[in-house]
């Protein structure tokens, strides 16, 4: 055999023996209708993105609401709900509506129990049922049979451990089990078998490490193995084989002085009931977005480090955790480093980072940002085992 075609032979093997990994590069997009932080976010059926509510500046808080649309790369205005809402807890309902529920609002900022849909077919948001009670930074989260789970959050001074059920086809929320231990900014996700797994946020005391299992056909909770140790404002994304990584966050400070910032990672696996350890980010971070790649990694980017003056610092390195290995790499710089973004998968398979907090000068320090990019994640050919390319198939 000629050396040449021995050299060919050898590449080929390698390519299918590797995994694919991708990398990518973040690039700006239209700027939002208005500077946005603490807002609510929701996928649309059509591939276009629902921004309601937040804050624009301080005291100048928001009702009005906004979409992106991937196909002009613009965000255009749409109704407005029907009340002033910071920090709304949203959930996308089967049917394709958003249910928007909770916050802070009205002349004092009070909490709210008011909930509305938004529709659109429409472009208009409406009222639904109220909550038993106000709460806001809770959980929501879709159940397989399209009634959305709420649970814990704050009143005006209480920690919530109460949950409550809403039910599209009636417009009502009914209550069901309680949290085992009362949480605030609680991380949800659902497991492939149907339940939610529930863990960290604030508890009465400070940070919690514990979490649980809600299980819709029992309405009830119960504890499952604890996170490494007690955070806040950490990610929660679920992988493709189902289970769950955890990242990042920190104690909030409730240790005395600067928080303490935990970049170890570890992975939640439903069958085993505990979290195992995952790598560790090169770059502490709370406040982050987290969310699923294409290729199964996972994009962490943004949030912020509290390390003295000039205070708050935003995290402009965004990194990747591969699942294959467990360890997270560096993958570049974000356009306008921002934390507190809620990131949304477009149909494309870029991740969308709009508003958030992001630094405005050394006057103002961290304010609301209209500014908006998005991860595009480079396109990786797979080599069949006869040779073609699958970008020609």
């Amino acid at each position: 055999m000629h050396r040449p075609l021995v050299l060919a032979c050898a590449v080929i093997a390698c390519l299918l023996c590797a995994p694919a990994v991708a990398g990518g590069t973040f690039q700006r997009s239209a700027d939002m209708a208005t500077p946005r932080a603490s807002y609510g976010t929701a996928m649309l059926p059509d591939g276009r993105v629902l921004f309601t509510g937040g804050i624009a500046d301080f005291g100048v808080h928001l009702v009005q609401a906004e979409l992106y649309d991937p196909a002009t790369d613009a965000f255009v205005p749409t109704g407005a709900m029907t009340e002033i809402r910071m920090r709304p807890t949203v959930a996308a309902l089967a049917d394709g509506r958003v249910l928007v529920l909770g916050g802070r609002g009205g002349a004092s900022g009070d909490a709210l129990a008011t909930a509305e849909l938004y529709d659109p077919a429409t472009g208009q948001f409406s009222a639904t049922g109220a909550m038993a009670g106000p709460r806001y930074v809770a959980s929501a989260t879709l159940l397989e049979d399209g009634r959305v789970l709420v649970a814990g959050g704050l009143t005006a001074r209480d920690v919530l451990a109460t949950a409550e059920l809403y039910d599209p086809a009636t417009g009502t929320f009914s209550a069901t089990g309680s949290l085992v231990e009362a949480r605030i900014q609680p991380l949800a996700v659902r497991l492939a078998d149907g339940r939610v797994l529930i863990a960290g946020g604030d508890g009465v005391g400070g940070p919690l490490a514990s979490a649980e299992l809600y299980d819709p056909l029992t309405g009830t909770f119960a504890p499952t193995g604890s996170l490494p140790e007690p955070r806040e404002v950490q990610s929660f994304v679920r992988l493709a084989d189902g289970r769950v990584l955890m990242a990042g966050g920190s104690d909030g400070g409730y240790s005395g002085g600067f928080p303490i910032y935990y970049p170890d990672a570890a992975v939640y696996d439903p069958a085993a009931g505990a979290f195992t350890p995952a790598g560790t980010l090169a770059h502490a971070r709370e406040l982050q977005a987290a969310a699923r790649l294409p290729d199964g990694r996972v994009l962490v980017a943004g949030g912020s480090h509290l390390a003295g003056e000039p205070g708050s610092v935003t995290v402009p390195i965004a990194e990747a955790w591969d699942p294959a290995t467990a360890s997270f790499e560096d993958i570049g710089p974000m356009a306008v480093p921002r934390y507190e973004a809620t990131p949304v998968t477009l149909a494309d398979g870029s991740i969308l980072l709009a508003g958030g907090w992001a630094f405005a000068g050394d006057t103002v320090g961290d304010m609301p940002t209209a500014t908006a990019e998005r991860f595009v994640p480079d396109a990786v050919d797979a080599i069949f085992d006869d040779g073609f390319d699958a970008a020609l198939r």
